[in-house]
């Protein structure tokens, strides 16, 4: 399995308030799940195939993730959907407040 990397154009806008409400809100639940695994970040990255970097990113509200990223987490920490469903709110925050 290839490990993405940290790409341009996933950064959350600061200026975004709803926006970095949303992606701060996903990014704890990803950590909160995944620590109540019992899962490193190192380790929970190569389970859902980024790097550590970029789980260190997402956790920390810093990053957008990707739909691949939230399925794949959530069949890793077995979270029945709940994760997945996120990429509704995630995947409006791409997008400038303008656009939405």
């Amino acid at each position: 399995m290839a490990v993405e990397t940290d790409e341009s154009g996933w950064e959350v806008d600061p200026d975004d308030e709803w926006g970095v409400a949303v992606i701060t809100t996903v990014g704890r639940q990803l950590k909160l799940r995944r620590e109540a695994a019992g899962m490193r970040a190192g380790d929970f990255g190569v389970a859902v195939g980024y790097g550590e970097d970029l789980v260190y990113k997402v956790e920390g509200g810093k990053r957008i993730p990707r739909q691949e990223y939230l399925d794949r987490a959530d069949e890793v920490l077995d979270a029945g959907g709940l994760i997945s469903a996120a990429w509704e709110d995630v995947k409006k925050v791409r997008y400038p407040k303008k656009v939405r």
